[in-house]
């Protein structure tokens, strides 16, 4: 055989035409039909600010920073670096330091959320730690797909 019988369709890097009599069906889809069913549910900002809270005791270090902007995880550095004799100089080493203290106080992730304002980009919970009492304002904002800690107060404790 000769190479004019090999198919064009498998082996050019390009879109070609083809044979006549001939239907092709491309391995990605430009329907957003499909898309749009395979992906998961936007998740709301309680329930992201929760996924975090979880991320941050277990420690996951990576995925709880990228939940926090890099302005807050700034500040966090600061206080938990003012507070006492521990001091970290990232986020990841906060999380972790953060999540063995928890752990060493026997201080569990509960939290009672209320939502004050929610839209698809932005959002501000008032959050109560049940564990302490501490409670206080949490600013959320989604720029494109997951939710992002902008801010987070301290406005009372236990």
């Amino acid at each position: 055989m000769s190479a004019c019988t090999a198919n064009p369709i498998e082996d050019s890097p390009h879109d070609t035409a083809a044979p006549s009599g001939v239907t092709v069906q491309k391995a990605e889809s430009t329907d957003p039909e499909p898309a749009a069913q395979t992906a998961p549910p936007r998740q709301g900002a309680a329930d992201a600010f929760r996924a975090w809270l979880d991320t941050s005791r277990i420690p996951d270090a990576a995925a709880s920073c990228a939940a926090l902007s890099p302005e807050l995880a700034t500040r966090m550095i600061a206080e938990l670096n003012e507070r006492g004799p521990i001091r970290v100089s990232s986020c990841d080493e906060m999380i972790v330091v953060s999540a063995e203290l928890y752990r060493a106080l026997n201080q569990d992730a509960a939290v009672d959320i209320s939502v004050q304002q929610e839209t698809a980009t932005d959002a501000t919970l008032f959050v109560t730690y049940l564990a302490t009492g501490n409670c206080g304002t949490v600013v959320m904002t989604r720029p494109a797909g997951d939710w992002i800690i902008t801010e987070q107060s301290q406005e009372c404790s236990g």
